[in-house]
């Protein structure tokens, strides 16, 4: 009887095991929990590392500062790991919602020398893009001997012709910035640009619209740089796919010009529609990324190959296949790699976690390549309490292979949590 039980329970655990969208064992530990001051609330952005170990990212709202803005108007923070395996959070800036920018949006990026730059929603140029004043900024963090840090203001968008609603940017050799815009007012879709350093020390950068794409329904994502290419992706924000639902696009650099080509347009159900992230690329040039809609209408992760000048579409995963979505639905950020080619990511809903939202609190996802195609494993399902929910941005993995990143919501207070996996 005993043996017969035993039998019984080994082959439920080998059949969860194996199952479509499986469950890893992987330890997730909550290193903080927002707490609505001046600490911030509501994380959407992706973290980045420094050389010490320590983690920066940005909270939507919250703050000391709430000039023009009603919940605050963001913050910057530094979360600072101690000798004994707890971690402390600084705020290393508070926006006030005016010239200075308001709800910072995307990632953020060091340069050479401790910078950080990062992008905001709103503020900027005094005036009304649309709902709230300002129409958005590229913004400078710089270190000082005493702890502090001082912004300065990179770029103030005007809304017309360079665009409105920044988020995200990538950084080159020679240390120019590219970006892209949701929209661009007056003359229909959202922009890619590049912002150049002065020339002198105190200067003003120098901004340059790279494209503009037609339809004013289109959203630019953050742009993926590889030496004289760019790549990022387009969603429809407005009304449902006809003709397309969202692209692959790239820009490529010839002299001084840049001209657009788009590699690949989704067609929705099967293939995926809308992608809401950049990309990312491997050794061979092929690119990865998500569509947060399509496939079993939950989203897929997809990977772009290239012959000659063709790109073909090879869907990697399709969400929702498991019951109740439990490994995940609705992806909104991009993939990452780790050093072994395996790809990491999150979804925003399923993983049945919790009853808070569509089909639970969302997931944090790890895709192993095989002869036999991609195996997606579950590495944790978000309970929303006390571990957060809503997981709205890419994952970063340090050299240890532990992986980070943040929940727009969850936590004690509801208003989001960082955590890390250690798989």
């Amino acid at each position: 009887m005993r043996l017969r039980n035993f039998l019984v329970l080994l082959t439920l655990f080998l059949t969860l095991t194996l199952a479509d969208g499986a469950w890893a064992s992987s330890r997730e530990k909550v290193l903080y929990r927002f707490k609505g001051g001046k600490d911030g609330t509501n994380p959407s952005s992706s973290l980045v590392l420094d050389a010490s170990g320590n983690l920066y990212g940005t909270a939507a709202e919250g703050g000391e500062g709430f000039s023009n803005c009603n919940y605050g108007c963001g913050t910057v923070f530094e979360l600072m790991p101690s000798a004994d395996g707890q971690w402390s959070l600084k705020t290393i800036y508070s926006f006030q919602g005016g010239t200075d920018g308001a709800n910072p949006s995307g990632n953020l990026v060091f340069d050479g020398t401790g910078n950080l730059y990062g992008t905001t929603v709103g503020g900027g140029t005094v005036g009304n893009c649309y709902y709230q004043p300002g129409c958005g900024t590229v913004f400078e963090l710089s270190p000082s001997s005493d702890g502090n840090w001082m912004e300065t203001v990179v770029y103030r968008f005007q809304g017309y012709p360079d665009g409105f609603r920044p988020s995200g940017l990538v950084l080159d050799a020679a240390g120019n910035l590219y970006g892209t815009t949701s929209v661009n007012l007056g003359a229909g879709g959202a922009t890619v640009y590049e912002l150049s350093p002065p020339k002198q020390k105190g200067g003003a950068w120098t901004e340059q619209t790279l494209t503009t794409f037609g339809c004013c329904g289109e959203a630019a994502n953050a742009v993926l740089i590889l030496d004289s290419h760019l790549f990022g992706t387009t969603q429809v924000q407005f009304g449902f796919c006809n003709a397309t639902c969202g692209q692959v696009f790239e820009l490529t650099r010839v002299g001084g010009h840049w001209t657009g080509t788009s590699l690949y347009r989704f067609q929705g159900e099967g293939n995926g529609a809308n992608p809401m992230a950049g990309l990312m690329i491997d050794g061979e040039g092929n690119l990865y990324g998500t569509t947060r809609q399509g496939g079993n209408n939950f989203g897929v992760t997809f990977e772009l190959k290239h012959k000659g000048q063709q790109w073909n579409s090879t869907l990697l995963y399709n969400f929702c296949s498991a019951d109740n979505c439990s490994e995940g639905a609705h992806p909104r950020a991009s993939l990452v790699f780790d050093k072994a080619g395996n790809l990491y990511g999150t979804t925003y809903d399923g993983g049945t976690g919790c009853d808070k939202g569509y089909k639970g609190c969302g997931t944090v996802f790890k895709l192993t390549h095989s002869q036999s195609g991609w195996q997606e494993t579950v590495l944790h399902r978000f309970t929303d309490e006390p571990d957060g929910s809503k997981p709205a941005a890419s994952v970063i993995i340090d050299s240890a292979g532990n992986i980070y990143g943040t929940t727009v919501s969850g936590g004690d207070l509801g208003i989001g949590t960082i955590f890390e996996i250690v798989p």
